[in-house]
Order: C-alpha cells, then sequence, then structure tokens
C-alpha cells in the first residue's frame, strides 16, 4: 500500500463552508476533511510543484487569487503574502506557468485571464497583465452572452491555451518573460460546445475539449498553436436525458483513457483512447451529486468532488463501499505530497 498523500480541498463559503480543507488518503481509505485556512469561495486549487505553497482562486465579483504556505497536519496554515485583485469578476480556475514564475487566472463571468507574478517566496504580485477575450458569442443566450474565461493550459510544445466557453473558441498564448500574453491563434470550437477544459495527448499530436454547454468531447489534431476539430464522442450513458454539464477532465497515466465528469447524470464517463479518437466505455457513479472535480489517488483510485451533495469521494479503495469525507460544497482538489 501507498503511503499517506494528503490533498487540499477547495470549495464554495456562501452556505456554511468556511475555507480550505485538507484530507488524507492512506492504504485506499478517506480520512475525516480538517479546516485549515479561511478564505472567501476557493473554488479551485492548485500546489507548487515541491507542495509547499497552495494557489486558490477567490471566486466573487472583486476576483482574487491567494497562496498559503502549507503546514504540518493538524496545524492552521498562514497566508503567504496578500490576496491579489484579478481584475475581473468570478475567477474559476488557475495554473503556474511552465517555469512557476507567473500564475493565470481565468475570470468567467467578466470573459479575461489574469497574469500574476510568482515571487521568491510562493506569494503572488501585482498583477502584470489583463487579456479581455472578445469575439462572437455563441448560441446559447443564457450562458454564451459574452466570453466566459474558463480555463488556460500549458500545452506540451510551450503554448499556453484558453477556453472560452461563451465564445466557442480556443484562444492560444504565449507568454514572455516579463509576464506578457501575446494570442498567435484562435480555433473555433463547433457552435455552441462551450469548451470549459482541455487536456493533450503526452506527444501533444491530440487535443482533447470538454463542451459543458454539448455534453461532448471534441477530438482535436493539434499543428503547434492552432487545434482543429475532427471528431466528437457524447460523455453520457445513452439512457440519461437530464440537464447535464461536463466539467473536469482526467487522462490515465498510459494515456488510454479519458475521465470526464457529468454533473447532473453524476457519473464519471470512461473514455478509451482509439487512434488518437474516442470511444465510450463505461460510465461510473460517483455516489454523490454534482461531480465538479477528479483527480487520481496514489494507488489508481478516483477522487470525486460532489459539490452539491457535500461529499469527497473515494473510488476503488479497499472496501466495497466508496470511501466518503464530508465538506460543504467541495470544488476542487490538489495532491500535496
Amino acid at each position: 500500500m501507498a503511503g499517506p498523500t494528503r490533498y487540499v480541498i477547495g470549495g464554495y463559503t456562501d452556505g456554511p463552508g468556511q475555507g480550505l480543507g485538507v484530507v488524507t488518503v492512506e492504504d485506499g481509505r478517506l480520512s475525516r476533511a480538517t479546516l485549515v485556512a479561511e478564505a472567501d469561495n476557493p473554488s479551485y486549487v492548485i500546489t507548487s510543484p515541491d507542495g509547499r505553497i497552495a494557489y486558490a482562486v477567490l471566486e466573487r465579483d472583486a476576483g482574487a487569487v491567494a497562496a498559503w504556505a502549507v503546514g504540518d497536519p493538524d496545524t492552521v496554515w498562514a497566508p503567504l503574502g496578500e490576496e491579489q485583485p484579478t481584475g475581473g469578476s468570478a475567477p474559476c480556475h488557475l495554473v503556474l506557468s511552465a517555469d512557476g514564475r507567473f500564475l493565470m487566472s481565468s475570470n468567467y463571468e467578466s470573459g479575461s485571464i489574469a497574469v500574476h507574478p510568482v515571487l521568491d517566496d510562493g506569494s503572488l504580485g501585482a498583477r502584470t497583465q489583463l487579456v479581455q477575450h472578445e469575439g462572437p458569442t455563441g448560441p446559447h443566450p443564457d450562458r454564451q452572452d459574452g466570453p466566459h474565461a474558463h480555463q488556460v493550459v500549458v500545452g506540451p510544445d510551450g503554448h499556453y491555451f484558453a477556453c472560452d466557453l461563451g465564445l466557442d473558441l480556443v484562444f492560444t498564448y504565449v507568454l514572455s518573460g516579463s509576464g506578457q500574453l501575446e494570442e498567435v491563434a484562435r480555433s473555433a470550437m463547433p457552435r455552441g460546445t462551450g469548451p470549459r477544459h482541455l487536456a493533450f495527448t503526452a506527444d501533444g499530436a491530440t487535443a482533447w475539449v470538454v463542451g459543458e454547454l454539448s455534453s461532448r468531447v471534441v477530438v482535436c489534431t493539434v499543428a503547434g498553436p492552432v487545434l482543429e476539430p475532427v471528431s466528437g464522442v457524447s460523455t453520457r450513458a445513452p439512457h440519461l436525458r437530464l440537464e447535464n454539464t461536463p466539467a473536469a477532465i482526467l487522462v490515465t497515466s498510459d494515456g488510454a483513457r479519458v475521465l470526464v465528469s457529468n454533473r447532473g447524470d453524476d457519473t464519471v464517463a470512461v473514455l478509451d483512447v482509439e487512434s488518437g479518437s474516442l470511444r465510450q466505455d463505461t460510465v461510473l457513479d460517483v455516489f454523490g451529486h454534482w461531480p465538479r472535480h477528479i483527480a487520481w489517488a496514489p494507488e489508481g483510485q478516483l477522487l470525486v468532488t460532489n459539490e452539491r451533495s457535500d461529499v469527497v469521494v473515494l473510488l476503488g479503495g479497499t472496501t466495497d463501499r466508496p470511501g466518503v469525507a464530508r465538506w460543504p460544497s467541495p470544488t476542487c482538489l490538489a495532491a500535496l505530497q
């Protein structure tokens, strides 16, 4: 059995939630979650490569990003520097640059990307840039009323790809040494896709784009900064007809399967990779409601944050029943070690 691995949990605090939590996976079992830092709607969290610093968006009208020094188990984490405004509304995702010198956050409501420097101690400096997305909107007036930036991903070749749900576009950027993004391409997804998150094959030849509004994964060939849609596959079981909005995408270490969470159907779709394309294999029950984020546990088990049933679930553990840790409105988790 693998040793204990801790995960930081992010979520919404509009209800009973208070901030960041920590949960441990050990010997295929899930511990009770504990509060480690108070924060305002830390809905997306990541950690530094060494696991010593946690970063989170603060998803509110006046969006911000913040950092904490990760403490020992059962300790309260100290804020690392001051929270920094993102210059936009409702930031929902963040990522470190390939060299770790900058943090990029996606302002969902205002449709922009903010860039902040990471200082020597790991804290965040004042914003170096705010990039506003613009373009024609998609066909869903209730969800595509304007630009809605949802994610930035570092591509295998060093380009930065930004999904915009409102514009049915994936923007591609290069990042300068001074923290400035320069747009180099725009890739159009099928109308009404609502691109939310994406992932790449290890060789960078194929990208998979999750369509939040279409419940499909768009398979794209990659030509430098350009994504070219070539096919797609549904994330839903054929018999399910409820309202559904896919969220997170995860790829197995061998690249043979792609997993996507379905909010509404309350499943995780397992898609087989076949010659660069995808085929639906099965769907997994998540034992909760509204699975927002999925992540790997130490021995290949799956962790799921079920936002609307207030539980983090471990699938494939050492017992017949899934492991459950209660946490208010969990939306994301990231490994600490």
